[in-house]
């Protein structure tokens, strides 16, 4: 009962404030935990360091305590965007998120089932609601954390009246009903957390990550958008993406493959260009690193 009091002051001042007092703290907090949580740092710094070789920044020193740091920041700001995000006038969402592909994004979607899927970078919530503007009704899987009424507030606030939302433990079922309706599901899909993904190389080093968003795409010939949507400022974001073939040579064992593959690449690309935007980063992801 406290914590539900709690969270909902929280919500109430995030969402009053002005954008760049909300940010501000977001950033203070974002410090704090910097400094307050060493294990974290630990295992962040080491995913970072490692995309960081792969793209060739500097993975010691000034610079990458710099990225670092704005890794938490960016980490913390998706937390008061979450907050902030309900109350995002649909009637202004354009002025909110740039899509500067979306006829492309409309034209692959429209009149057949879809998938869109992302990463654990910027924020794709924001996108969810533009789409919504613009008549789609995503579906998207959400990962239950304990206790119970912080899964509940906050399950509450990112699919709001514009998402429907189902827990990943449950989620097969709903997922394929609604691309059968040729409706629109949003995963994000560079974790695991099933443990039956995948392997795939990314950033040199072997991982694993869901075949979900492929096997649904391959199976119900739906169209599937590989994109990101980054933070440009306070309560500013841009969506980019691009559809990827999906194959249909009638291996479906094959065509599953061959698209995860093309998907981690996406995947490897968006982190890379934004590493600071990357909060899959805050979790284990190579298992050597674990």
């Amino acid at each position: 009962m406290m914590l539900r009091l709690g969270l909902e002051i929280v919500d109430r001042i995030v969402a009053a404030v002005p954008a760049h007092v909300a940010y501000a703290f977001a950033d203070l907090g974002g410090d704090l935990w910097y400094v307050a949580a060493p294990a974290r740092r630990r295992l962040v710094a080491a995913n970072l360091a490692r995309v960081c070789a792969a793209t060739g920044r500097p993975t010691t020193g000034r610079t990458f305590t710099k990225l670092l740091r704005s890794a938490f920041r960016n980490h913390a700001r998706y937390y008061v965007e979450l907050l902030r995000g309900p109350h995002y006038p649909l009637d202004r969402i354009t002025e909110i998120v740039d899509v500067p592909d979306w006829q492309a994004f409309d034209a692959a979607l429209r009149g057949r089932p879809g998938i869109l899927v992302t990463s654990h970078i910027g924020n794709f919530e924001p996108f969810g609601s533009f789409v919504a503007a613009h008549g789609y009704r995503p579906l998207s899987p959400i990962e239950e954390i304990e206790p119970r009424e912080l899964y509940e507030f906050l399950a509450a606030r990112r699919g709001g009246s514009r998402i429907d939302l189902v827990t990943v433990r449950e989620s097969t079922r709903p997922l394929i009903r609604r691309l059968r309706e040729g409706g629109l599901v949003g995963i994000i899909g560079d974790r695991d957390l099933a443990g039956d993904g995948r392997s795939v190389e990314m950033f040199g080093h072997p991982t694993t990550i869901p075949i979900g968003p492929a096997w649904l795409a391959v199976s119900h010939r739906a169209a599937l958008i590989v994109g990101r949507c980054l933070r440009i400022g306070p309560d500013r974001f841009r969506a980019e993406g691009e559809p990827m073939e999906v194959p249909a040579s009638g291996d479906r064992r094959a065509d599953v493959a061959m698209l995860v593959d093309g998907i981690a690449a996406r995947f490897e690309r968006d982190i890379g260009e934004a590493p600071e935007q990357w909060w899959g980063a805050f979790q284990p992801f190579w298992p050597d690193l674990t």
